[in-house]
């Protein structure tokens, strides 16, 4: 997964030591299957369209736990919890690599990605949970996909958007992120709405982003709120910042068209670039 271009920013804005693990576009269509679901209790490699469903949780120490390589999928699982048993790098719970792909309803952890879509246009991630696990919920060169009502805690990023154009994330809760809690990189048209993000380095990231727009945010105990690094006309409305001992907004490298509208809460002032005179209030 390349994303060398955002090492040195990210690393600016969270130095950390170790790895410590602490608008619009259609709804992509969920697919309709007449045949009942196949049931799945192990790690499995799934190359079929159709329904799987998790019957029991899985414990294993994989590489990649599920693999979803064909198009129209719905994975459920049905509130199971799908663990790498213990935290090992270059692992993922579960891979998807095919288009049209929903994955519900279930709990990731002990993995370096939890759910990661890379390639995978038009898929949706919703009701997944993440814990102790690096990156929560990725989705990598995967446009108009969603990512919908995901709680990420205890990781490095929570919810990792790249190359994604007119992606939609929402209800998102993420907490105890070492680096970033929503990241949104290189995508144009990304919509972020009612996110919540606490106790992270950064709050919420927008690196080489145009035309995105993010709403009604909350973010709390970070040591920066919203970072802005080479992104234009973005639109920042309705946001909450509780930061009292870290900065509101720091905006870095070529920023500039960006709107902040509506925020409100208590921070302290910080710009490390001087840049902020080009962005609208």
């Amino acid at each position: 997964m390349a994303r060398s271009r955002w090492v040195a920013p990210v690393l600016a804005v969270a130095v950390v030591a170790a790895f410590v693990l602490v608008f619009g576009i259609p709804t992509p269509a969920t697919p309709a299957f007449d045949d009942p679901p196949t049931r799945l209790d192990s790690c499995s490699v799934i190359r079929d369209s159709g329904r799987y469903v998790l019957t029991a949780d899985i414990d294993e120490r994989a590489e990649s736990c599920v693999r979803i390589t064909a198009a129209d999928v719905v994975l459920d699982g049905n509130g199971h919890v799908i663990d790498g048993h213990t935290f090992r790098e270059n692992t993922t719970g579960i891979a998807v690599t095919g288009r049209n792909v929903t994955v519900r309803d279930l709990t990731a952890v002990n993995w370096t990605f939890g759910v990661r879509y890379e390639g995978a246009r038009g898929g949706t991630v919703t009701n997944v949970t993440t814990w102790h696990t690096g990156d929560g919920v990725t989705v990598s060169d995967s446009p108009a996909s969603r990512v919908e009502r995901v709680t990420a805690t205890n990781g490095f990023t929570g919810i990792f958007v790249r190359d994604s154009d007119g992606s939609v994330v929402s209800n998102g809760v993420v907490r105890d992120m070492s680096s970033v809690g929503l990241f949104v990189a290189d995508s144009r048209d990304v919509t972020v709405s009612n996110a919540s993000v606490v106790r992270s380095k950064t709050g919420i990231a927008l690196l080489g982003d145009r035309n995105g727009r993010v709403t009604d945010a909350v973010v709390r105990s970070t040591d920066e709120a919203l970072l802005l690094v080479d992104s234009r006309n973005n639109e920042i409305r309705n946001a909450t910042l509780s930061n009292p001992d870290g900065a509101a907004v720091v905006a870095r490298s070529n920023e500039s068209d960006n709107r902040l509208v509506g925020t409100r809460g208590n921070w302290t002032s910080d710009d490390a670039s001087g840049t902020t005179h080009k962005n609208r209030t």
